[in-house]
């Protein structure tokens, strides 16, 4: 089994880096109220990173688990796939949606919302676990609470779960999913003056433009370069 492809792990970090601004919003509120203690008491600077780094740490975990479940099922459904080409074909799957993530990264293109949909049913049944969690404090409460928080419906994570889910390759989908998570990260556990200036940065419309861009222009190496090098090569298709 191959590991995970370079380029595509690339697209998925850059994507999520670009993406932390949505995920600031959506999560920001709940990584702030982690840094409070008991009785309203706001907790040191440093548990309050560590809060985040744990918060974050589980959301990660999360979507890696996602990855490599949604690359099992890729990879059973592919394994029953026996016609030439189908290697290509799932590649050139994982590409298409990287460029559709990089449209709407750098453009605005709500092109995902019907993939976000899908997942409002999960979150229904987790979302009061969640609310649970959110009034305990401490370090399992952080935990938990980010590994709960991943799989909030959103449509940029849903549509990295689906060009996961073409690779059909459990260790190459989870580390996409890794890579991607890891780019949310670092605004995510930046706290203070450095998240509001780091926040800036990413939200900026030339940040956004360039970043997409570069995930569209890897999400069409991804497609294309199978072809071009069994072109090249005059191979069988896998």
């Amino acid at each position: 089994m191959m590991g995970p492809d370079p380029t595509t792990l690339t697209a998925a970090f850059i994507a999520g880096l670009a993406g932390s601004a949505h995920c600031m919003g959506m999560c920001g509120g709940i990584v702030a109220s982690l840094g409070l203690g008991t009785a309203g008491e706001r907790a040191g600077p440093l548990r309050s990173l560590g809060y985040a780094l744990l918060y974050n740490g589980g959301r990660i975990a999360s979507y890696t688990v996602a990855g490599v479940l949604v690359g099992s099922v890729g990879l059973l459904a592919g394994g029953s796939l026996q016609a030439p080409g189908t290697g290509i074909v799932l590649r050139a799957i994982t590409g298409l949606v990287l460029v559709a993530i990089g449209l709407q990264v750098a453009f605005g293109l709500r092109m995902l919302q019907p993939i976000e949909r899908v997942g409002f049913r999960l979150w229904a049944r987790i979302a009061p676990l969640a609310r649970g969690l959110m009034v305990h404090r401490g370090p399992w409460a952080a935990l938990g609470l980010g590994a709960l928080w991943g799989w909030l419906p959103c449509g940029l994570v849903y549509a990295m779960l689906f060009a996961a889910l073409a690779t059909a390759n459990p260790v190459e989908s989870g580390g996409l999913m890794a890579a991607f998570g890891l780019g949310t990260a670092p605004a995510m556990v930046a706290t203070g003056a450095f998240a509001a200036r780091f926040r800036h940065y990413t939200h900026h419309p030339h940040f956004r433009r360039v970043a997409g861009i570069v995930v569209i222009g890897l999400g069409l190496w991804t497609a294309l370069a199978p072809v071009v090098m069994f072109m090249g090569a005059g191979h069988t298709m896998p």
